[in-house]
């Protein structure tokens, strides 16, 4: 039974080993991102750690085109930081300033001792974030990008042909329709035609480098999403079964994924040259995953309560409708029988009903 479905049993260490000895390490956009988005000695040592893989290494053309498009806004994040940092400082600053003031008077805090404490750190703070700002490394970025872009040399596959691309996105309609992975969590990405098929172009350029190459692939990403994951109850088991064994049915090669900090550890025990930073390295990359954590948590908090406006401004439109009052809103509204509106009224609820649960 293992045979027939390979792809629903986790790789053993002794087989991974094998897999490592001959593989092909494909990184993906968000770890050649590394390079620019981490302080120095993190910067250094992924570098080093490239050099070490070289032999080995390759990229898709798409990473390497999401590479492109996306690390100018990496920089600039870097840079913009520092304003945003003190806006947001200032303003619980100012926050807890005016809380202070708000008390008048107080038994035992001194109000205006607080608030010039308050003022001395503040502006101790933007001292900090200032010798920061002009000690970006903008320029040594720069040369980080020279040196990824000298490592990579040959080593980036070919841009699909127009006609070939035609055929994926065709075929990435069905499969994500389907939801066959990897990547139809993209499904509503925006941008050109084919920006929310990069993952199946990506997906089709290792089958056919694996194929090419009689090697078998080992995929690097921080995607987490379970589009490329086998996720159960919380916890990664793997890559998608489907992608183990559709890799294996069309290139008769194996494939494996990882997640970047866990891949440099064991990286590290196959080339103990690149240890020595490793630690450092791990705590900026868990640093960074955290942040992103919680970037996408907010952004998803966001997204839900814009959600619960539209909805409750929407059904109260309609009960408006319903009830014949003379709303100007309402009035415009593309429904005009009764039975119409009462369906859409209790979609509404029920989409009310499943944002609260997840509240």
């Amino acid at each position: 039974m293992r045979k027939a479905l390979e792809g629903w049993y986790p790789k053993t260490a002794e087989e991974l080993a094998k897999i490592w000895a001959h593989a092909l390490f494909v990184p993906d956009a968000n770890i050649l991102l590394h390079c620019v988005r981490h302080p120095k000695a993190v910067r250094e040592e992924l570098l080093r750690l490239f050099g070490v893989l070289q032999p080995s290494l390759w990229v898709p053309y798409q990473v390497a085109l999401e590479f492109h498009r996306n690390r100018l806004d990496v920089e600039r994040s870097g840079m913009d930081a520092y304003d945003q940092i003190l806006r947001d400082y200032e303003k619980t600053i100012r926050q807890a300033r005016d809380q202070l003031r708000q008390l008048r008077a107080h038994p035992t805090i001194d109000i205006e001792r607080e608030v010039s404490a308050l003022d001395v750190h503040l502006a101790d703070f933007k001292g900090r974030i200032d010798a920061a700002r002009n000690a970006h490394p903008e320029a040594e970025i720069g040369t980080v990008v020279d040196r990824l872009t000298e490592l990579l040399e040959d080593r980036v596959g070919q841009r699909w042909p127009e006609a070939e691309l035609g055929k994926i996105k065709k075929e990435g309609e069905t499969r994500y329709a389907a939801k066959v992975p990897p990547g139809y969590l993209d499904a509503k990405k925006d941008g050109d035609e084919y920006r929310k098929y990069g993952d199946l172009i990506i997906w089709k350029d290792m089958i056919e480098k694996a194929k090419a190459e009689k090697r078998p692939i080992i995929f690097i990403s921080d995607d987490t999403k379970e589009d490329w994951w086998w996720i159960h109850k919380g916890k990664k088991l793997g890559p998608r079964p489907e992608l183990v064994e559709e890799f294996k049915r069309e290139s008769n090669q194996d494939f494996h994924i990882y997640e970047f900090g866990n891949f440099i550890r064991i990286a590290a025990e196959h080339h103990p040259e690149i240890q020595q930073e490793l630690d450092a390295v791990e705590q900026s990359l868990r640093q960074d995953s955290e942040a992103r954590e919680r970037l996408s948590k907010s952004e998803s908090e966001r997204n839900r309560a814009e959600q619960l406006v539209a909805l409750e401004d929407e059904r109260d439109d309609l009960i408006a409708l319903l009830s014949g009052a003379p709303d100007h809103r309402a009035s415009r509204g593309p429904m005009s029988d009764r039975a119409s509106v009462r369906l859409r009224l209790k979609e509404i609820d029920e989409q009310l009903g499943q944002l609260n649960e997840n509240d």
